[in-house]
């Protein structure tokens, strides 16, 4: 009641300059809509109340379908409709002065509901019809299918909250998940296709009921299969009547299925020297090059790269994407590090609405307010808590999304440094932000694993004063670090190493394990890395000394995570 108090006090204020508000008429709107009688559904209600709401719906909808030119069909039709409901009911017999609420949801229904269809029976000559591409579920001869356009309705989310799921399964109802109705919605899709053996008439229509459509998402297969679509194009605006002759296949051949067996230890190629050319790395390349070849190949050899558009983001990268950008404009400000605990808080709150508007609308939608809530609430102590941590260790921000460039083993290396600092004495230390994974980063660090970091330390300096790194856990709000020399609040994890004879330590291996790995590919062999074929695998050493394990990267024993070409390696059939 106080926000509506202070919404029509603060109307009369802006009507003072603004004499197109009305605010006699938006008060006379409140009190008919929101402070009339409300009865219980059981009791009755007089008619004339009910002809009031209708004759005040339909002379709305009329009055706007005029103020927006005419636009908006549905508002002309919701004013006829709400105009016959009122003739309906104002021709019922004196006697009858009340309505049950049964009564009123009949009438309104006989209004808008349409007549019932009767169907005719079947002619001779008919063509069989369905509506569904996956109602066709035998062979068929010809197939005309009509309406080759997308009018799916898809679903990017839950339509039940978890608690309620949980509830359900309790009671033994089982229901389908958004990866369930996408996977049923793959499986549908071809079932005509499929079925059809002769001849196929794909119909795409432009325009439909004056706007325009897009095509069925079948569509896109079809251009990857066939080299040239447009061929098998026909206007039918232009069409004669010996134009789909040359289309009719009169002969057909089976194709055997074939499976595609287990994954090779080996690729072989016959020009290994063509493979081993890359102009210039990233550490996300030299990483799939040291541990999983085939990755590195595909990717960045044959450019066989997943599109962004065949999937939806989860929420954890969603998350994470999102605080790196807000910590990039955030270690931007000039003063950042001289502001109180509240400035952080309100500065996040107004940077991260904008922001969520751009590039996280998902968060917005209905339903995921405490999603929401809780984001914001974990961005405002982490944020606070950097800060605190870079201020009291006495270090300066040096730059944020930092380019590092340099060389590997004699080819250009590029890189980014999330947030690159520098102290009084000159000493460089590097954060890498990530939102989530304390424990995996510990564990990095702990096996000696944490090979982005080495190599921006020593890209970043070139020469003998390594920088400090540190992982910062977003998430958590945690920084997590080889020792404490730079940070006092981090997890030390190898804290009794040595910084930097530990860091060239790395830098060895990585140098070491790259010319191996390019000298395999130079000799026309792919190595292809997984958990049923590791054992065949040949280990890197040098001069077959077994010895000499110590000056490579230790190799891995499991399928490559975040793996998109299983199906090309056949790990997947």
């Amino acid at each position: 009641r106080g926000l509506i108090q202070g919404y029509f006090e603060d109307l009369d204020k802006r009507a003072i300059s603004d004499k197109s508000i009305n605010v006699k008429a938006a008060r006379k709107q409140y009190d008919f809509w929101f402070t009339r009688q409300r009865r219980d559904i059981n009791s009755t209600v007089s008619i004339m109340e009910v002809i009031e709401i209708f004759e005040e719906v339909s002379a709305w909808a009329s009055k706007e379908f005029e103020a927006l030119g005419s636009k908006q069909s549905s508002l002309l039709v919701l004013s006829e409709q709400a105009k016959r409901i009122c003739e309906l009911l104002q021709a019922f017999p004196e006697t009858e002065k009340d309505l049950t609420y049964l009564q009123v949801e009949r009438i309104v229904k006989t209004i808008y509901e349409p007549s019932p269809v009767t169907f005719k029976s079947r002619e001779i000559g008919y063509l069989p019809v369905v509506h569904h591409s996956s109602s066709v579920i035998k062979k068929v001869d010809e197939l005309l299918w009509w309406d080759f356009s997308q009018n799916e309705i898809e679903h990017f989310f839950a339509r039940w909250y978890q608690n309620e799921v949980i509830f359900l399964q309790a009671k033994s109802v089982t229901l389908q998940s958004p990866k369930d109705d996408n996977t049923l919605l793959l499986w549908q899709r071809p079932r005509a296709i499929l079925h059809c053996h002769k001849t196929l008439f794909l119909v795409v229509s432009e325009m439909v009921e004056g706007k325009t459509v897009q095509p069925h998402p079948l569509h896109s297969d079809l251009e990857a299969v066939f080299e040239n679509l447009e061929d098998l194009v026909v206007n039918v605006s232009k069409i004669d009547d010996n134009a789909l002759d040359k289309y009719v296949i009169q002969d057909f051949e089976k194709l055997e299925t074939r499976n595609l067996g287990q994954p090779k230890a080996y690729l072989t190629v016959t020009n290994g020297k063509k493979i081993a050319m890359k102009e210039e790395e990233t550490f996300t390349s030299l990483d799939s090059l040291f541990y999983y070849p085939y990755k590195w190949v595909f990717k960045y050899k044959l450019g066989l790269k997943k599109t962004s558009i065949l999937s939806v983001v989860k929420d954890t990268t969603l998350m994470g994407n999102l605080s790196h950008r807000l910590f990039e404009i955030l270690f931007k400000e000039k003063d950042v590090l001289t502001w109180e605990k509240s400035q952080v808080e309100k500065w996040v709150s107004s940077r991260l609405n904008s922001l969520l508007e751009r590039e996280g609308a998902v968060l917005l939608m209905y339903g995921r307010e405490p999603e929401k809530t809780a984001f914001v609430n974990t961005l405002k102590y982490a944020a606070w808590s950097l800060i605190e941590i870079i201020r009291n260790n006495n270090w300066q921000i040096e730059g944020t999304e930092q380019l590092i460039e340099g060389t590997f083993n004699g080819i250009p290396v590029k890189a980014k440094a999330d947030l690159v600092l520098k102290n009084a004495k000159g000493a460089l230390a590097i954060l890498d932000l990530k939102w989530r994974g304390a424990s995996r980063r510990q564990n990095m660090i702990k096996s000696e694993e944490d090979l982005q970091l080495v190599m921006y330390s020593t890209l970043l300096t070139k020469d003998e004063r390594i920088a400090q790194t540190a992982f910062y856990i977003i998430e958590d709000a945690k920084m997590i670090a080889r020792n404490n020399e730079a940070f006092k609040e981090a997890i030390a994890v190898l804290p009794d190493k040595d910084f930097i004879q530990l860091n060239q330590l790395i830098w060895r291996r990585m140098l070491k394990t790259h010319q191996w790995r390019i000298k395999q590919l130079q000799e026309g062999r792919i190595e292809v890395r997984t958990e049923m074929t590791f054992r065949d695998l040949e280990e890197p050493n040098e001069n077959g000394d077994t010895s000499e394990f110590d000056n490579f990267l230790e190799m891995k024993s499991k399928d490559a995570p975040f793996d998109d070409y299983k199906t090309l390696i056949n790990l997947i059939e």
